[in-house]
C-alpha cells in the first residue's frame, strides 16, 4: 500500500512534466542539424569495343538552421525555421572527373500536433510551407572541356506533411527526428544561356539516408 501510495504523486509529476512541455503558451527554440555522406565505385565495359572505365563519387552533405515554435493548444504547435545547405558532389571518373558544389538557403511555416507516450515519448505531424534558393557551381577537370565552370540556380516552392519521433531526456531539453515527409515542389532553374525551366515534383521518405535532428529548448511552460 506505501508504494502504490508513493507511486501516485511520482506518476502525476511525470504527467505534469509533459503536459507543460507541450500545453498551451509553451515555446520551443532550437537548431535543426542534417548530415549525409555517400562513396560508390563503379566499372564499366563498353560490349561493342570491350573497353572499360573506372569511376568513384564521393557525395557529403551538410544542413543546419535555427527552428522556433509556440503551442496554441495543448499538444498543437506552430512555427517557422530557416535553413542553409552545403553539399559537395565529386565524380572521380577517369575521363571525365568534375566537381559540384551547392549552397542551398530556405525557410518554412508549420502546424503540428502531438501524441505523447508517456512523459518522454512522442509522434508529431502536420503540414508545412516551405521556399529555398539552389545555387550549383559545376567544375570541369578534364583536357578538352569547352568551359572550366558553370553556375545554375532554382527556386523551389514546396509543400507537404511531416512525422517526426520527439524525445524529452529533460523537461527543459528536447530532442525530434525525422521519420517521414511527403511532399510537392514547384521549382524554376537557371542556368543562363545554357537551360532554363521549370519542374513539378511529388515525393516521399521513410527514415531516409540523410540524418536529420532537431535540439530545442523548451521555455514559457508552467
Amino acid at each position: 500500500m506505501k508504494k502504490v501510495l508513493f507511486l501516485i504523486p511520482a506518476f502525476l509529476l511525470a504527467f505534469q512534466i509533459s503536459k507543460a512541455q507541450t500545453e498551451k503558451g509553451s515555446q520551443t527554440l532550437g537548431v535543426n542539424l542534417i548530415f549525409n555522406t555517400q562513396k560508390s565505385s563503379n566499372v564499366s565495359v563498353d560490349p561493342s569495343t570491350g573497353a572499360s572505365s573506372s569511376s568513384k563519387t564521393k557525395y557529403n552533405s551538410f544542413g543546419i538552421g535555427p527552428n522556433y515554435s509556440y503551442f496554441i493548444a495543448d499538444k498543437l504547435d506552430i512555427g517557422a525555421n530557416l535553413s542553409y545547405d552545403r553539399s559537395s558532389n565529386d565524380n572521380g571518373e577517369l575521363s571525365s572527373p568534375s566537381t559540384q558544389h551547392q549552397h542551398d538557403y530556405g525557410g518554412q511555416i508549420f502546424i503540428r500536433k502531438y501524441v505523447m507516450y508517456g512523459d518522454k515519448f512522442g509522434l508529431r505531424a502536420g503540414p508545412y510551407l516551405g521556399y529555398s534558393r539552389y545555387n550549383v557551381k559545376y567544375t570541369y577537370d578534364y583536357p578538352g572541356a569547352t568551359v572550366n565552370s558553370n553556375s545554375s540556380k532554382t527556386d523551389s516552392y514546396n509543400a507537404g506533411i511531416n512525422l517526426g519521433l520527439v524525445y524529452y531526456p529533460t523537461k527543459k531539453i528536447g530532442v525530434s527526428a525525422t521519420l517521414a515527409n511527403i511532399y510537392y515542389a514547384h521549382s524554376k532553374s537557371d542556368d543562363g544561356a545554357q537551360n532554363h525551366g521549370s519542374t513539378d515534383s511529388f515525393s516521399g521518405s521513410f527514415i531516409s539516408n540523410g540524418l536529420g535532428l532537431s535540439l530545442f529548448y523548451v521555455f514559457g511552460a508552467k
